[in-house]
């Protein structure tokens, strides 16, 4: 996607400082390059403003901007820089973006949120897709108003199909992002508690997701969904998805086997969840008119992003990497899917916070103490201030041995160098902020 500056002006009223055509936008001055947009956006601690001059050392083309910087721009404009001054710079960039994708002629797009599950299942649905054609989608887990703006820069005027994360973790979010992406096809792939600090009930999660109907596009939902008939009343054209394979058979670390259609093949995914997502991204592709050639060979080639449940060889270890975001039924997916795996060594489960439940943390974190009391592990490294509640449960349920708690990162970090050993199993699992990745250089001294 291009745009030229002056339709800052034409679109959103914008002051438009000299001229540019860009074809990429960036938050990051780090992650600039010629063409690129750096939006500079005053957030909660530092003023984005702050590195437009950087930005533009690293190439960036042009600055968009609040007009509350104007005064401290004035040696920027002074030097001929490109710059757009916006009373309102993300919702305007919105607007041209929401303009230009207009402009792309028999575009069928495609929006995908819930609770869990999201990447997963547009990185399943755009495999299938690039059977045949080319599929913009969303970059990596840029799937935030940012993330979309970022991500629909990529397409072009002859792209037919796209799809992109909606994410959102606060009233409102959904019904912006929407509007610019006005989705054709749109995805809930399921209603849990993530977020609830910032929507403070499901009922409200649910309304707040599901508004990603509101522009009448065509819906698909698991009918297992506690909340698919509620949504159904208000969004009659929601169509409900049903698990789509009539047999699995366990891989352990390489997948599972699927029979569908009569025809056998391996998803290379380690979670029974993940089906549900195959699930949903066959009955959106079959929608669409793809063949089962091209669903089989696309969900067949799936590739496991960072933190999604992928499978990480390090030093010896076996590393299940599912520590990208944490809420209660993925956590418990989670230790399910170590529980049932076969290995020669121990199996270590290392849990982090589950944050932004809200009222629900305490619960939340209790119960998944019942899950791992059940558990087929080895030991139990828990880190972090609320996963207190699920070590003190853990404890009254006899396990003080088994388990390890811990505040402190370093600790962490001692302990799991301690337990671990060559040939063992490590499932990382916790909320993005925990940043379980940081235990990688620890586990590779493991003896």
């Amino acid at each position: 996607m291009k745009i030229d500056l002056k339709e800052f002006t034409l679109i959103t009223n914008s002051l438009v400082f000299g001229n540019a055509i860009i074809d990429a936008v960036s938050f990051d001055s780090r992650s600039v390059k010629k063409g690129t947009l750096f939006v500079a956006i005053k957030g909660k601690s530092q003023n984005g403003f702050s590195f437009a001059s950087s930005a533009l050392e690293n190439g960036a083309s042009a600055i968009l901007t609040s007009l509350d910087n104007f005064s401290f721009a004035k040696p920027l404009i002074d030097r001929g820089v490109n710059i757009v001054f916006s009373h309102s710079p993300l919702e305007d960039l919105h607007k041209v973006i929401e303009v230009k994708r207009h402009e792309i002629k028999n575009l069928i797009s495609i929006g995908v949120t819930g609770s869990c599950g999201k990447t997963t299942t547009k990185e399943m649905i755009s495999s299938i897709i690039s059977q045949r054609e080319k599929c913009i989608s969303t970059i990596g887990n840029l799937n935030s108003e940012y993330g979309l703006a970022i991500s629909m820069m990529n397409l072009q005027n002859d792209s037919k199909y796209c799809v992109f994360e909606c994410g959102i973790d606060h009233v409102g979010e959904m019904d912006k992002m929407v509007k610019t992406l006005d989705p054709d096809i749109a995805v809930i792939t399921n209603i849990s508690n993530s977020h609830l600090e910032s929507f403070g009930s499901k009922d409200v999660t649910a309304r707040e997701k599901s508004k990603i109907l509101s522009l009448n596009a065509i819906g698909f939902m698991v009918e297992d969904d506690s909340y698919y008939q509620v949504i159904k009343k208000n969004y009659p054209l929601l169509n409900p998805v049903s698990f789509a394979f009539d047999s699995i058979k366990d891989l352990g670390l390489n997948g599972f086997e699927v029979t569908y259609n009569n025809r056998s093949f391996i998803i290379p995914v380690i979670t029974k969840a993940k089906l549900i997502d195959a699930s949903i991204a066959i009955a959106v592709t079959k929608y669409l008119g793809f063949s089962d050639d091209e669903i089989i060979n696309g969900l067949s080639s799936i590739n496991n992003l960072f933190g999604r449940g992928r499978v990480v060889m390090e030093s010896g270890l076996e590393i299940i990497e599912d520590c990208y975001n944490a809420n209660l039924p993925s956590s418990i997916d989670a230790i399910r899917t170590i529980s049932r795996l076969e290995t020669n060594g121990s199996k270590h489960v290392v849990l982090a916070d589950m944050r932004e439940l809200g009222k629900e943390s305490i619960s939340s974190h209790i119960e998944l103490a019942k899950e791992l009391y059940n558990a087929d592990v080895d030991d139990i490294l828990l880190y972090g201030r609320e996963v207190k509640a699920t070590y003190n449960r853990l404890v009254e349920l006899g396990l003080k041995d088994k388990v390890f708690y811990t505040p402190d990162f370093i600790s962490l970090c001692d302990e799991a160098k301690k337990r671990t050993k060559k040939g063992d199993l490590v499932l990382l699992k916790g909320s993005r902020v925990m940043a379980l990745e940081r235990l990688y250089p620890s586990l590779r001294e493991v003896c």
